[in-house]
């Protein structure tokens, strides 16, 4: 009898120690951000950086022509918005509006891309 009450008592305070436990764990790491929050910007700039959360999947398929690639070592459009080098370049804020404004309409990738070029290819 005195076994299965010291049994029982290791349970109890084995499920205390777990609780105890578990209530003392830390929380779930945020997801890290691919980009800047948007919500530390204005107006146009704001948009850039919000396409560039919500679709950075496109961003990361297009080019930038700004010269970014030559002194910021970027490799994709959405590279720019990963810091705050977008805030400061129209051409950056320019092509996030225009292809995050494409995309949303249905357009394709390709067409995009193409689009930008036209446009932003030679400097803006």
């Amino acid at each position: 009898m005195a076994a299965i009450v010291t049994f029982g008592l290791l349970l109890i305070v084995g499920a205390g120690v777990w609780q105890i436990r578990a209530a003392a764990a830390p929380a779930a790491a945020p997801a890290a951000r691919l980009t800047l929050d948007p919500a530390e910007f204005t107006g146009d700039t704001r948009e850039a950086y919000t396409v560039a959360e919500k679709h950075p999947e496109l961003l990361a398929q297009l080019d930038c022509y700004c010269g970014c690639e030559q002194h910021e070592g970027h490799k994709n459009l959405l590279d720019c918005f990963r810091t705050r080098h977008g805030a400061g370049c129209d051409i950056c804020v320019g092509e996030a509006v225009t292809a995050g404004e494409m995309y949303e309409s249905g357009t394709p990738v390709d067409q995009i891309r193409e689009a930008l070029r036209a446009r932003y290819g030679h400097g803006g």
